[in-house]
């Protein structure tokens, strides 16, 4: 597959998944990124930083207007459930990207350069009534959170042509190692491995189940799909798939990368969570054992025995096999991510 050089922007650059993108986009391509207060201590050189108010969107358009990009990489959101249920307006300004899709569509008008937009959304779209839910699903958001969440994906295909290729990632909780640069909201893993380490009775939901994905799957599929979005524009589209949307010709392209030429030019909604249903009490404990330590500290307790102060969704466990299908990509199991983040300690010699 290509790996013809892109420039590609990261909005939310300054957050846990974006710090991640930023650097590992940096070592093949030309990258920029937004931050919001804080710019990064420890971005690669060659990235590009810019302070943008994505709620307002000042500053946004003077990005694009000095950069013409490939790909669009929207990481930008409050995802804090109690924090969208406080304080609504803002929750949606930020998460709903509407000065974003009109810089996407103002660039193509202006130079003629068709961004690719990659928009992570949440598993929270989801209701929550039943286990391992599919993209076709009705969606059907139980808070302000989700609701603005599925709002985005609403407006940035009803906005964006069929000509514009989108790739819209519901992901769920995002764990692997503390980011490059501190980020003001706790992580989960780090959460939970301090208090299995520290021993000091914590309470994990035994009813409450997700699909919790690796940040470097992400890193993994966020750079296939810009490899396929560059390769596709050296070639000339000849056919059209079933949707009525351009692909290009697949001739000659090994194996699953076909099924990435295809997707990178359609609009496209992914699951984008590990391979399996985990409750809290099942990650907890899988920690305890990647860390051995025991299970002392882990209190399983049902949703119902918390008040949270929001409404949150039970089960919203993914089927992530159209990422197989479609994209010919595996995202890692719980565990086995768990060994590279916590590798074993070698034993002392006694």
């Amino acid at each position: 597959m290509s790996k013809a050089r892109q420039t590609v922007l990261v909005t939310g650059g300054s957050g846990y998944a974006g710090q991640f993108l930023v650097h590992a986009l940096a070592e093949v391509h030309t990258v920029h990124y937004t931050f919001g207060t804080r710019q990064l201590t420890s971005a690669p050189t060659t990235a590009v930083a810019h302070k943008v108010d994505l709620a307002t969107g000042d500053g946004l358009q003077e990005v694009f207007d000095k950069t013409a990009f490939h790909v669009v990489i929207n990481c930008a959101a409050i995802s804090q459930p109690g924090l969208c249920e406080s304080s609504p307006d803002v929750a949606r300004a930020v998460n709903v990207p509407i000065h974003l899709v009109n810089c996407i569509l103002r660039q193509e008008q202006s130079n003629g350069t068709r961004a690719a937009l990659i928009h992570f959304s949440t598993d929270q779209v989801y209701d929550g009534s039943h286990a391992m839910w599919r993209e076709d699903e009705p969606c059907s958001p139980v808070n302000t959170y989700g609701k603005t969440k599925l709002e985005a994906e609403q407006h940035i295909l009803s906005r964006l042509p069929a000509s514009f290729p989108v790739a819209i990632l519901r992901s769920s909780i995002i764990y692997g190692p503390p980011p490059p640069d501190p980020v003001s909201r706790a992580l989960f893993l780090q959460f939970v491995a301090s208090a299995v380490r520290g021993g000091a009775l914590t309470t994990f939901f035994d009813d409450e189940w997700r699909s919790p994905v690796y940040i470097r799957d992400l890193e993994r599929l966020v750079s296939r799909l810009i490899e396929a979005n560059a390769a596709l524009e050296t070639r000339k589209p000849t056919t059209s798939d079933a949707a009525g949307v351009t692909a290009a010709p697949t001739d000659g392209v090994p194996g699953s990368e076909n099924a990435l030429f295809r997707v990178a030019w359609r609009q496209r909604v992914f699951n984008t969570g590990g391979p399996e249903r985990l409750s809290r009490v099942d990650m907890a404990r899988q920690v305890a054992d990647a860390l051995n330590c025991d299970y002392s500290a882990i209190l399983p307790a049902s949703t119902a025995s918390v008040n949270r102060g929001v409404a949150s969704p039970a089960d919203i466990s993914m089927d992530v096999s159209r990422l197989t299908e479609e994209l010919g990509f595996h995202t890692t199991p719980f565990n086995e991510a768990l060994r590279e983040i916590f590798p074993p300690q070698p034993v002392s010699a006694t």
